[in-house]
């Protein structure tokens, strides 16, 4: 989900862009690059994503990933070049689905409050950008870690076991600078059994946007299988908030979206985060 409303942003941006620059030319002189990276304290680089942008008259669904960008990473006098790494079609072994650029080695540590660089060279285009990684939520933890599920002979009574107060997950956490923070669910489970099998099919991950508080509820609604939940509390810098804030406009409220990226279009930016669990159990 989140991938998606990033392209479309970025492509917006690029339309916007080309229309301002010379109403007349409904293409640009040259491709820019479409950039999505995405560094994580305390975990391998291996979200950096490089796209082309699509002409305006160009029909194609999702625009060309690009592969042989020379990609370096930099952290003062250290630099670390990237790899591409593919992303196969999961029913058809040969379509390539995606393609982002990865460190194999374990050598590359990301850590709260280091300053990194990204370069990107390719086909003459010089793109540069910077980002710093934020520290990490401080003393996250929920009021439960575990809920109970009885079995559900009428929908009220699943209903009722939504609102009860011993069933709301209460999420905190310190925030004495009022960062931005964003949340993220997931059932961690191979193949987990719905809780409510009466209910349509419902996604097994929950996203909140990006806000600023020292609390969250949950209620157990959004908490749809049984299982391990990973809930993971992520501090973010502003120009990722800058980046979704500016994703919700429409046709009559055309605004550039936030990009920070210099000779390009997209984002780099850092992320640290806290994690906590809870496990859904059905009653015996």
């Amino acid at each position: 989900m989140r991938e998606k409303s990033f392209y479309f942003i970025i492509m917006l941006i690029a339309i916007l862009t080309f229309s301002c620059e010379d109403n007349l030319a409904p293409v640009p002189d040259e491709d820019l690059i479409v950039v999505r990276a995405y560094i994580y304290a305390g975990q391998p680089v291996k979200d950096i994503n490089l796209m082309s942008t699509l002409a305006l008259d160009d029909e194609s669904i999702k625009a060309v990933p690009i592969d042989s960008a020379e990609v370096i990473l930099k952290r003062g006098v250290e630099s670390w070049t990237l790899e591409p790494v593919y992303h196969y079609d999961t029913t058809e072994t040969d379509t390539v689905f995606d393609i982002t650029y990865a460190y194999p080695d374990s050598d590359l540590v990301v850590v709260q409050g280091d300053s990194f660089n990204l370069e990107i060279n390719y086909a003459g285009q010089q793109l540069t950008a910077e980002t710093l990684v934020p520290t990490a939520p401080d003393n996250f933890k929920a009021s439960i870690d575990t809920l109970w599920v009885p079995e559900f002979k009428r929908n009220i009574d699943y209903v009722r076991w939504i609102f009860a107060d011993s069933n709301i997950v209460r999420l905190y956490w310190d925030n004495p600078d009022n960062a931005y923070h964003y949340l993220i669910m997931d059932n961690v489970e191979t193949d987990p059994q719905s809780i409510e099998k009466q209910l349509p099919p419902r996604w097994r991950r929950f996203i909140s946007q990006p806000f600023v508080d020292t609390t969250y509820t949950m209620l157990a609604s959004n908490i749809t299988h049984f299982g391990r939940h990973d809930i993971v509390l992520f501090h973010v810098q502003s120009d990722y908030v800058l980046l979704y804030q500016s994703s919700g406009q429409n046709s009559r409220d055309l605004n550039e979206p936030y990009s920070n990226i210099k000779g390009g279009l997209g984002m780099f930016t850092a992320f640290n985060s806290d994690t906590v669990s809870i496990v859904l159990k059905a009653q015996e």
